[in-house]
């Protein structure tokens, strides 16, 4: 009842809540109650999950609201409850091994560089601890034996390792008692000054006080944001909760991997999955949110066989089969461990969640005890030998281990889906949501969000402040950049701007609107803003003009603020002119900035590049030669070696503490950024690439922490080279039935135009589906330049030309290096 209480009060106030995770969505009463949107029959979730006489702790609810209106929530539930019986849950982090690590060094002044080597050797694991690290990483071993950084670090390390370092919030649990928690438990403040709790969840919930977890979610925000945008623009409003959960469309872009923006599906490994596993029904997306994790990540092949009907599928009992069915055969979800020991061991589903908990904690005096209880059920309920129900439980154990909440899972999938739907069905208005929930946050996905919107065939139209809202506004086949998106303009101004605009109509020219707009809310960074963003470009002249006379702008704009706050009138505004006179005069001659500067305004404070891109005229070379796309870097693994293309935007030369000269780089892609290090050596090697403006193919080492990922330079090229240096060979694929003397004869003409050292071979095409390679030998090696593949195209046919490129991700000899990344 608590947790329906802080629900509607959610509801009431239009605060965006999400389906409802946690066991707490496998409740027929919660969803009776409104507290959960999942119909518990239709997802076949298990009640005893959720709650049993058998289970001694509280259930458990997860209710996810939007990002930032959950401290409203917050602040009721203290009202409601009393400020001194409520408290949100302390959380301490760790000095887990690579953090002990980089720790320790630091207190003993060791250099950054060394102890970021020495962590980075330790595997990417949230369990690992140091005497893993040295048993599965040899080089890692042999630098704690002889390295002399790690001989001063370990001995510390080793003590330390495991204890906490510091105290945080948890990011979602709130505890709620019926009398004053300061009489139960020891009380903290944080950082901000609100009472938390000294005892972490565990030990809250061993206390028996209810916790409830209140998390915040962007996605819900955007869901909320679009149905509002769909009301306004198509002048109908739709039911997201009842919208149907079998959209042709919606799973037809989930197959195509067209999933960016969608939640839960937009990494790069994700996207592929759903391309994989021929994405078709919302159990299989239930089942991909629980796969999809770093324990069952094993399972996901022999799902994907499974479905696509390229490995059998088998049950270690045929009454199994109603159970695992949807699994395909594998044993997935715990509420599947609860309904397998009663079909086959007698267990009541109470004691099947004892048997899932037994199987997760892998306790061995537990499990040897729910062993036998579960060998002798299967004997006296199905008949079973011992072997045979010995097998089935050691199988049930491997993969319980790994289980995931079905309840949960189905709760993520759902708003999946519907982001999924939103995006199938109203384009314009879901990307103009997404790209408003950057505002104010970090940028970084605002070139991704906008480049997908372009791939979808929406114009990403400029700022404008006659045309934009405050948000990002969705038009037919386009989005309107909104001007709280433009940096240095907050929500407050851009309102200001709008609102008057609504009341007064719309600005005549720049000295118009300086003079309507109050100076609180414009001044002078505003206004340089507005001008460099191209926010003013419809008000005549160019930006150089209007920037060059912001000063008289303003000196006009405060005599009219002046005389209007003195109530004196304007001879010009009573005679029907502008409110400051003539704009024109205002706008002296120069000349307009270089498309250099514009661009470079527009990334600055837009995020994006909006009159042009400098790498436009180079994206067919950048597509065919970059091994991964800069913002698809993240998903990579630490240590993986690629090839990425870009504009060199910035190059600063440095000396280390050891007074060896080193460089960082600034790398801008089409969709993101990228920084990346060059050492001594490297350094020394490419001098005469590393130029500010430089197009370049870049190879080398990814770094990544908590915050971004890095790049250590390998390799470094000239964008143009990309063909001699990457091409593996170039192949021409002909129908058969096409193949004359005189069209062989412009091919080998063509061919011995660009003559180079890449292999060429020929794919000869039959009727029935045969495809012949012939090679052409030696003698007819090319330069597959971007002319010759244009060329062979028109001559040949669109799409029949096709250049491979090199699959290593260095020119020169990387062996020993991994790439772990992906092909475009």
């Amino acid at each position: 009842l608590i947790v329906w209480d802080f629900v509607r009060f959610a509801r009431e106030n239009k605060i965006p809540v999400g389906p409802g995770r946690g066991s707490g969505a496998g409740s027929l009463v919660s969803y009776a109650l409104g507290i959960t949107g999942i119909d518990p029959l239709r997802y076949k979730l298990v009640f005893e999950r959720f709650l049993n006489p058998k289970r001694v702790t509280p259930p458990d609810f997860d209710i996810d609201f939007c990002q930032f209106r959950r401290p409203e929530v917050i602040e009721y539930v203290r009202r409601k409850y009393g400020r001194e019986n409520v408290a949100q849950i302390i959380t301490f982090g760790s000095l887990g091994a690579k953090t002990v690590i980089r720790d320790v060094g630091r207190v003993l002044q060791v250099p950054l560089s060394e102890c970021n080597r020495l962590a980075k050797m330790v595997p990417e694991d949230p369990d690992m601890n140091l005497e893993t690290a040295k048993k599965l990483n040899p080089e890692f071993k042999a630098a704690c034996e002889h390295d002399q950084y790690a001989r001063q670090i370990m001995p510390h390390a080793a003590v330390l390792e495991g204890l906490f370092r510091h105290a945080g919030v948890h990011a979602a649990g709130v505890v709620i008692s019926n009398q004053p928690l300061a009489q139960m438990i020891p009380l903290a403040r944080d950082k901000d000054g609100q009472v938390i709790t000294q005892f972490s969840k565990d030990h809250v919930e061993a206390l028996g006080l209810i916790k409830a977890d209140f998390l915040g979610l962007t996605t819900l925000n955007i869901i909320d944001e679009t149905v509002k945008l769909i009301a306004e623009t198509r002048g109908g409003a739709i039911d997201i909760d009842n919208i149907p959960m079998d959209d042709p469309e919606t799973f037809a872009l989930c197959q195509r991997g067209d999933t960016i923006g969608v939640f839960q599906l937009e990494s790069r490994g994700m996207r592929d999955l759903v391309r994989r596993i021929g994405l078709n029904r919302i159990e299989d997306l239930i089942a991909m949110v629980a796969l999809y994790r770093p324990g069952p990540m094993n399972m996901l092949d022999k799902y994907v066989e499974s479905k696509t009907g390229k490995a059998k599928i088998t049950y270690d009992d045929p009454r199994l089969e109603p159970i695992l069915a949807e699994t395909y055969g594998i044993l997935l979800y715990q509420e599947q461990v609860q309904q397998a020991a009663q079909q086959i061991a007698g267990f009541s589903l109470g004691d099947g969640d004892i048997l899932r908990r037994a199987m997760g904690k892998k306790k061995p005096e537990e499990m040897e005890r729910q062993r036998e209880k579960f060998i002798e059920g299967c004997h006296k309920t199905s008949g079973l030998t011992r072997k045979k129900a010995e097998k089935i439980f050691d199988n049930m154990a491997k993969f319980a281990g790994y289980g995931f909440n079905k309840s949960h899972s189905t709760g993520y999938a759902i708003i999946a889906y519907q982001t999924a739907y939103l995006k199938a069905h109203y384009p314009e208005e879901f990307m103009a949501a997404l790209l408003s929930g950057e505002i104010g946050g970090n940028t970084k996905k605002m070139p991704v969000f906008s480049g997908e919107a372009r791939d979808m065939g929406l114009e990403i139209l400029p700022p404008d402040i006659n045309k934009s809202a405050v948000r990002f506004l969705p038009l037919s086949k386009a989005v309107r950049f909104g001007l709280a998106g433009i940096k240095n303009i907050g929500v407050g101004a851009a309102e200001a701007i709008v609102q008057e605009r609504e009341k007064n109509g719309a600005f005549k020219n720049l000295t118009d609107f300086c003079a309507r707009m109050e100076p609180k809310f414009v001044n002078r960074k505003i206004l340089e803003t507005l001008i460099r963003c191209g926010a003013c470009d419809g008000l005549g002249g160019h930006r150089a003009q209007l920037f060059e006379a912001i000063d008289r702008l303003l000196s006009r704009a405060a005599a009219v603020q002046r005389d209007r706050q003195a109530g004196q009138g304007n001879l010009f505004a009573a005679l029907g002119g502008d409110h400051a006179g003539n704009a024109d005069g205002c706008l002296a001659a120069c000349e307009p900035w270089h498309e250099s500067k514009l661009l470079a305004d527009e990334k600055e404070l837009l995020g994006i590049y909006m009159s042009g891109h400098p790498l436009s005229q180079h994206e067919k070379l950048l597509k065919l030669y970059s091994l991964a796309r800069i913002s698809e870097l993240a998903e990579l693994e630490d240590g993986a070696v690629t090839r990425v293309g870009g504009l060199l935007e910035k190059v600063e030369r440095k000396v280390s503490k050891d007074n060896r000269p080193y460089a960082t780089l600034q790398i801008e892609g089409i969709e993101g950024s990228l920084e990346a290090i060059v050492f001594n050596q490297e350094l020394r090697e490419y001098e005469g690439i590393l130029a500010e403006g430089a197009t370049v193919l870049a190879c080398g080492r990814i770094s990544k922490n908590e915050e971004n990922v890095k790049m250590y330079l390998q390799e470094i090229y000239p964008l143009e080279q990309a063909p001699s240096l990457f091409a593996e060979r170039l192949s021409i694929h002909l129908p058969a039935a096409a193949v004359n003397d005189n069209l062989l004869h412009e091919i080998r003409s063509l061919l011995q135009a660009h003559a180079g050292n890449i292999s060429v071979f020929f794919c000869l095409q039959f009727p029935k589906g045969e495809e012949v390679f012939l090679s052409c030998g030696a003698g007819f090696r090319v330069m597959p330049r971007e002319s010759l593949v244009t060329d062979l195209e028109r001559l040949i046919g669109e799409n029949s030309v096709y250049v491979a490129p090199l699959s290593r991700a260095c020119r020169k000899n990387d062996s020993g290096r991994r790439f772990n990344g992906m092909r475009r």
